[in-house]
């Protein structure tokens, strides 16, 4: 019995075990490699420091008194009878496995819009279907809470990993760009000059690939997928409120798969410190102790400055606010504003470092401020009318961001009137100062981003600020949730395909779409691409340059790595588009979107110091007949992939 008890407490803190491990990996790693580098001697460093840290903190960590009641459920005896009671699971790990394997199926390497081209429409039959069974199991409750929980984590990775599994070569833009430099951090130890940010996840993906043998291009696909996968059900499980109707403290993570969760489909640090955002404030809500707070809004740091701000700012507000009673009236009052001031300036301050301190970047243009605003009610829209199916996903895509914000303020209604925890007032407060740190960043110019990226850093504090509403949303997720389990069973019913055709649409939008209601329009890195750039370093005569889209750049860097720098006048330049702010990019639009001319295929080589220079198009590019047609007429030479892909040669 005593080590059933034993086995029964372990397995209870073995999520905590193994976040402690990845968030000490995190911290440990980037602060080793910014000294230093990654390599051998470095690792293993890191392992003794961050075995080191787990038993000096354990019993702080880890007692009892710091601990959410026991998730695990252990029996010493089960009859066949009890085996038989779980059928639910059986035949929901059935569903889920045939999902995966109709993703698995779907696998492409073709240039996607959407996953959704590819994937078969049996897919979403087999995911409602998963999603009711989940809700069967959720609902029993002779089941254990650590089960309930692993199945809330496998639906939560069938959800996240659609684009990881269905792009083969991989998706997006940005995990192309940080899988290279891990690789060469892997190869040469470094890489110079050293950034202050992202180190968090380099030093955690390399480290995982060092110990476990697995690929980068694998780790850098799945760890903010299976890593979301684990951590978000069982955060938002423990920010829940016991009750007399315990099921709706397993069906709230699982409705909370309405809201759109896009953020999580791929892995960059970006990402992964929006996960580790969440965990931060989770945890400082839900245990006693502050360090656990402490620990993940270090690793959020670690993984991400703009992040880890506003983590270390809602740590020490938490901290404050469970010292009040120990500290005088004036020094809290004094610290609160203090706090407030730093929440609200530290981060347009960093980004206005981070852009050069030039105070001719500074403007007062509000357009970013309004055209969020503008959008709520512009788009307000009911769809189209060809099919009642896109008609109902569309509806709540279109007006996807007024109904966030009306959950928002709902729950913070019922915030004011049904919930007493501090913590809660606290995130009111940071987020006030979160609203102003937003209108300060819309102002600050970037002159080494393109026009339509101007706003990407100021509109992810938008982001931050739903992640910090995110426990008052769980909050009135959970009290809706409990008013409809009191209803009658016809309307209980009703709720429940509402609520499962919302987990579905909203797994719908959170991917790229390509359909007669949206066009996500951005391609990914197909095998036509990296035939393209094999092809022209296989036929190259000598140092080259080339114009491409930004997909078709990455794909050098993928085959290719940061190996081809060129040494100009305005600094080192990448040998394809890279990045799209940069003068070759330029020259690749006017050559796609003006003229396709022998002059500004001169320039790019001038720039650069070399004698020959390549044109890639898309076929799938805007007007791309047209800008064919006239490279065709310029150009020295040219080929095709698969008449998918044409290349152009260009010499003096």
């Amino acid at each position: 019995m005593e080590l059933l008890k034993k086995i029964n407490k372990t397995w209870a803190n073995l999520p905590d075990f193994l976040l402690f491990f990845v968030s000490a990996t995190i911290i440990v790693s980037a602060g080793v490699y910014y000294l230093y580098a990654l390599n051998l001697a470095s690792i293993i460093t890191i392992i003794v420091l961050v075995g080191a840290s787990f038993w000096f903190l354990k019993e702080r960590l880890f007692s009892t008194k710091n601990q959410s009641e026991n998730i695990a459920n252990i029996k010493e005896k089960k009859s066949v009878s009890d085996y038989l009671k779980y059928w639910p699971f059986l035949a929901y790990f059935l569903t889920f496995l045939i999902g995966l394997y109709l993703l698995y199926v779907s696998r492409s390497a073709r240039a996607l819009i959407s996953p959704w081209q590819v994937t078969n429409n049996f897919f979403f039959a087999i995911y409602t279907l998963s999603s009711l069974l989940l809700v069967f199991i959720l609902l029993k409750k002779s089941y254990s809470a650590t089960s309930k929980l692993l199945s809330l984590s496998a639906h939560y990775f069938l959800s996240f990993s659609v684009a990881a599994i269905v792009y083969k070569i991989g998706y997006g833009f940005d995990p192309f760009i940080h899988q290279a430099t891990m690789e060469l951090i892997d190869k040469k130890g470094l890489v110079t000059p050293k950034p202050f940010y992202y180190l968090g996840e380099y030093g955690l993906i390399v480290i995982l690939h060092k110990l476990s043998g697995l690929s980068i291009y694998l780790l850098n696909k799945f760890l903010v997928p299976v890593l979301a996968a684990l951590f978000i059900p069982l955060a938002t499980y423990r920010l829940t409120i016991k009750s007399k109707l315990p099921a709706s403290r397993f069906l709230t993570p699982l409705f909370l798969l309405c809201v759109s969760f896009s953020p999580f489909i791929a892995t960059t640090p970006q990402n992964l410190s929006y996960l580790f955002l969440i965990l931060t404030i989770t945890y400082g809500i839900a245990r006693k102790s502050s360090l656990w707070t402490f620990i993940l809004a270090l690793a959020t740091l670690a993984i991400h400055p703009l992040t880890g701000i506003p983590a270390l700012a809602w740590c020490l507000i938490v901290i404050l606010a469970r010292n009040k009673e120990k500290i005088k009236i004036k020094t809290y009052k004094f610290l609160r504003i203090l706090l407030w001031l730093l929440s609200a300036l530290v981060l347009p301050a960093t980004l206005f470092i981070s852009g050069g301190s030039d105070l001719k970047k500074l403007t007062w243009n509000f357009y970013f401020i309004i055209e969020p605003i503008k959008k709520l009610f512009t788009t307000l829209s009911s769809a189209g009318q060809e099919n009642w199916l896109f008609n109902f996903v569309y509806f709540f895509s279109y007006n996807y961001n007024l109904w966030l914000i009306l959950l928002i303020l709902v729950s913070i209604f019922l915030f004011s009137r049904h919930v007493d925890r501090p913590e809660f007032k606290s995130i009111l407060f940071i987020n006030s100062a979160l609203i102003i740190a937003f209108i300060i960043s819309s102002q600050i110019v970037f002159t080494d981003l393109i026009n339509y990226e101007q706003s990407n850093f100021a509109s992810r504090l938008l982001i931050l600020i739903t992640i910090f509403f995110l426990p008052l949303i769980i909050s009135a997720l959970q009290h809706l949730i409990n008013r409809v389990l009191e209803q009658p069973k016809p309307v209980k019913l009703i709720w429940l395909a509402f609520g499962l055709a919302l987990i579905s649409a909203s797994l719908y939008i959170s991917y790229p779409r390509f359909d007669k209601y949206f066009n996500s329009r951005g391609y990914s890195t197909g095998a036509n691409d990296l035939a393209a750039v094999k092809m022209i370093d296989a036929t190259a005569s000598g140092p080259y340059v080339v114009l491409a889209n930004q997909q078709v750049s990455v794909a050098a860097l993928k085959e290719f790595g940061f190996d081809h720098y060129y040494s100009t006048a305005n600094g080192l330049l990448f040998f394809y588009p890279i990045p799209t702010g940069g003068e070759l990019y330029q020259y690749y639009l006017d050559m796609v979107y003006k003229n396709p001319s022998r002059e500004t295929m001169a320039q790019a080589r001038a720039l650069v110091g070399v004698k020959e220079s390549y044109l890639i198009v898309n076929k799938y590019w805007f007007q791309s007949d047209r800008v064919i047609g006239a490279a065709k007429l310029s150009a020295d030479s040219w080929q095709t992939i698969n008449n998918e892909v044409y290349i152009f040669k260009y010499l003096p």
